[in-house]
């Protein structure tokens, strides 16, 4: 079996665009499965399990859905789609204690999200390689763009988490969302002497607002991230989960709606068939799994070349995760990186997790 390397896999999973419902026919009403999508790489195996014909394959009709993640997840918990793929930043949606979705399948342990300084700006003597008092000293009162509705939020969370380890109670550095929340929770002493005055703007917007030397620091993912990075006189990258917190990886998940789910098994077990084999096309495939996005978003997402700094799960991988035990681990962290006050204490990782259908399928796939 291959060895899954726990990095690099790409998480940019706050969609762009507008929402969009097509329909691949291959059954009756009984066999069709609602389907929501992030335009964005990040749910191309689902984009590839629709165009290789691999639901088709199952007898499952899809009807798809693409739009801003937030909004489908919305959709997903009020009964409107039935499965979704999901992004770090609606994961709390998992622990509430109405529980309307399962997480039912991992799909990438993201890398993707990065801290960047400005040349310019308060981090302009940061590498890579800086240490964590370092960071800790050039956040103080700096100025950082980040979307607080998608994975940068849960990125940054852990980042500061990470980082305060280190620090006395007194040093330690937080932010305020737009809700007020301060964030890290938890904290001693929240000394405004130490926060972090964070802007929230969508990964496009923060791009720009980096390139008029509007912040310090951004949080972006690609192809902003790919394209700042780029751009060494002005920009450079100094804090990546790989780099600062490789025990904190976040995955991007597959949902289903849980009353759904109770009444669709069958089809279900089809589906999630469906899914893998598309997994397994993209990992194997991920240029033409790529095209696969762009013929089925009409052009919507461009090729950026992320597919290279990415290693895809497949059934493989995900048997090998679940065998480990790793793919709960990874649902503990996406809980730990939570800060909705909508979140029950009393809903743990293995009553928001199911992977049962998912290890079904892979065990079916794999020779």
């Amino acid at each position: 079996m291959k060895k899954l390397k726990l990095f690099g896999l790409l998480g940019a999973v706050a969609a762009l665009g507008v929402m969009a419902t097509s329909v691949t026919s291959c059954g009756g009403d009984d066999n069709t499965v609602r389907l929501g999508l992030h335009l964005n790489f990040g749910a191309g195996a689902g984009y590839s399990a629709i165009q290789q014909g691999y639901f088709e394959e199952e007898g499952v009709t899809i009807q798809q859905q693409t739009g801003q993640g937030p909004a489908l997840a919305a959709s997903l918990v009020s009964g409107q789609l039935d499965v979704s793929f999901m992004g770090n930043g609606v994961a709390w949606n998992y622990f509430t204690e109405r529980q309307e979705i399962t997480l039912v399948a991992l799909d990438n342990l993201t890398n993707d999200d990065k801290l960047i300084a400005s040349k310019q700006g308060k981090g302009k003597e940061l590498t890579i390689d800086s240490s964590v008092e370092d960071l800790a000293n050039a956040l103080r009162g700096a100025k950082v763009a980040l979307d607080l509705d998608a994975t940068p939020r849960a990125f940054f969370t852990s980042l500061l988490t990470e980082i305060n380890k280190s620090l006395d109670a007194s040093e330690k550095i937080w932010f305020q969302d737009v809700a007020e929340n301060k964030i890290p929770a938890g904290l001693e002493n929240y000394d405004p002497a130490n926060m972090i005055n964070v802007s929230t703007a969508t990964n496009a917007n923060v791009g720009v607002a980096m390139q008029n030397h509007e912040y310090d620091f951004c949080v972006a993912f690609a192809p902003v991230s790919t394209t700042l990075i780029k751009d060494t006189a002005n920009f450079t990258m100094v804090a990546s989960t790989l780099t600062h917190m490789p025990d904190s990886y976040t995955p991007s998940t597959w949902a289903v709606n849980t009353a759904w789910l109770e009444t669709h098994e069958e089809l279900f077990a089809k589906f999630m068939r469906g899914l893998v084999k598309g997994m397994n096309f993209r990992r194997d495939n991920p240029v033409q799994s790529e095209k696969d996005v762009e013929t089925l978003t009409a052009g919507s997402f461009k090729a950026t070349g992320a597919v290279d700094i990415a290693e895809w799960l497949g059934a493989e991988e995900q048997l090998e995760l679940l065998e480990s035990g790793d793919a709960m681990k990874y649902v503990e962290n996406i809980r730990a990186s939570q800060t909705s006050e909508e979140m029950s204490d009393k809903v743990t990782a293995e009553d928001a997790a199911d992977f049962s259908y998912l290890k079904t399928a892979c065990e079916s796939l794999v020779d």
